[in-house]
Order: C-alpha cells, then structure tokens, then sequence
C-alpha cells in the first residue's frame, strides 16, 4: 500500500491515471473512499491523487491539535513526495478549507482551487457553539453523535433513498478516533476567513454545490463565488453529498470544473 511520511506518521494515499494533476481531499467524517466514483471518472485523462487526512481511513493518528493551516502541510508534503509542481485541488466540506488554507503556503503548486460544497467563510458564533457541543457528545457517546450528525447532511427526501450509504459512513466513522473527530471539529471551529485568499488567487476558481444543502446556503455561496469572482455551479438533485445523493451529476459537474 502506498504511503507517505508526514511529521513522523504514515499517511495513505492513492493515485492513478496519467496528465494533469488533480487532487482530492475528502471532508469531515469521511476518506479517500468517498471519491471511488469521481477518480474513477477523472482517471480517464487526469492523474488523479487523493489521501487519507491523518487519523482518517488507513492513515496514522496524529495525537496533535488540528488546524486547517495544518493539515495544509500533509498536503503539501504528498505533493512533494510525488514531485507535482502544478496541480488542481478537489475539497469536499472541511476538504474545501484545507484546500483554501494551501493557497497561504503552496499557491504556486496550485492552478485551479475547486470548493465542493465548501465555502470560505468561518463558522457563526451559532455555529462554533454546536461544535462545541458536538465535542462533548464525542467525549460522552460517539456513537450517539455519529448517528444523528451524520444523517443531517443529507437532504431529508433523500434521506431513506440514500440509507444504505449513510449506515456504511456511519460505521466507517466509528473506525475514526475521539480524539481525531474532536480535533478536526476544533480545528474547523478555529479557522479564518479565507476570503481575500481566495480574490488574490490567480489561478482558476469554481464553486459546486447542491441546491438542497442542509450545510451551506446556496444563495449565499452563489454571492460568495460571484465576490471571488469564481465560477458557480449548482446541482439541483443534491444536498451537502452530490457524490452519494446525484453521483452521475456529481462527477459531471467536477469533470466540467476542471476542463
């Protein structure tokens, strides 16, 4: 299995195709596997990379504090180890700040930053309370907090359709440790508004999201592509998940993206 060291622990990672560089970085709760589907497609003509974010899927436990700044650095340190000079960038949720934060340290490596139902702007005060709160469930009951965080990013019509998907999540995140999931939704609490980031950038730039986000606001994240001057795309059968909820549009709108 393929892995790379990153700050003294072993970091999984995949890649396949051949051409221009792509990579995936999958968000909160989840790993490279949520990206089977997409890469899949993208592989057909992109070098397609994606990992597993320490304490994530098959990489090591970090027993460190998260920041999205951070986690910017195993990004940078897999580009590295694989010698890509140049290459797009793919975050899904807390993937998307990762990617943002890799415009303060890698920019140069970076020729098109694409936030799938992600965003640039930090969390509320309302919303810094719930993950407060969210860590307190961890520490108490993982379980119990899986089980109703989880769900709540589908879309709710799509909630039995895609039930299937959301127990076999649900059971992968279990594998994840309490303090990894405490860590990363502190770390989310914690990080910047990346707006001024992103308007300096001079590579290209695209927003996906679902016009049934349970998360995000699609009319706020249109206004925020629109001040970035980024490109807006929408998904109208999907929420916060396109890639499990509308997978074919899914993939088609990352493929259009990055053409």
């Amino acid at each position: 299995m393929p892995y790379f060291s990153f700050d003294n622990i072993n970091i999984y990672y995949e890649q396949e195709g051949c051409g221009e560089a792509v990579l995936l970085i999958h968000g909160f709760l989840e790993n490279c596997r949520m990206w089977d589907d997409i890469s899949e497609a993208l592989s057909i003509d992109r070098c397609v990379i994606r990992l597993d974010l320490p304490g994530f899927g098959k990489s090591d436990i970090m027993n460190k504090p998260y920041s999205m700044s951070f986690l910017t650095h195993c990004i940078g340190g897999l580009l590295t180890n694989l010698k890509i000079n140049e290459c797009a960038l793919v975050g899904h949720s807390m993937g998307g700040y990762i990617a943002l934060a890799a415009l303060e340290t890698y920019s140069e490596k970076i020729n098109h930053i694409c936030l799938y139902h992600s965003t640039v702007k930090p969390d509320s005060i309302e919303r810094k309370k719930n993950r407060q709160r969210a860590m307190h469930m961890v520490e108490r009951k993982k379980s119990a907090y899986l089980n109703s965080a989880i769900p709540f990013l589908f879309q709710e019509k799509l909630d039995k359709a895609c039930a299937i998907n959301i127990e076999k999540m649900i059971a992968e995140a279990h594998e994840i440790s309490e303090n990894t999931i405490i860590a990363a939704l502190k770390g989310m609490g914690q990080r910047q508004d990346t707006s001024d980031l992103l308007k300096v950038f001079s590579g290209k730039k695209t927003y996906i999201s679902g016009a049934a986000d349970p998360v995000l606001n699609r009319s706020d994240l249109r206004q925020e592509a629109s001040d970035n001057q980024a490109v807006y795309l929408e998904i109208d059968t999907a929420g916060h998940m396109s890639h499990i909820e509308a997978p074919e549009k899914a993939i088609q709108f990352i493929r259009k993206a990055l053409l």
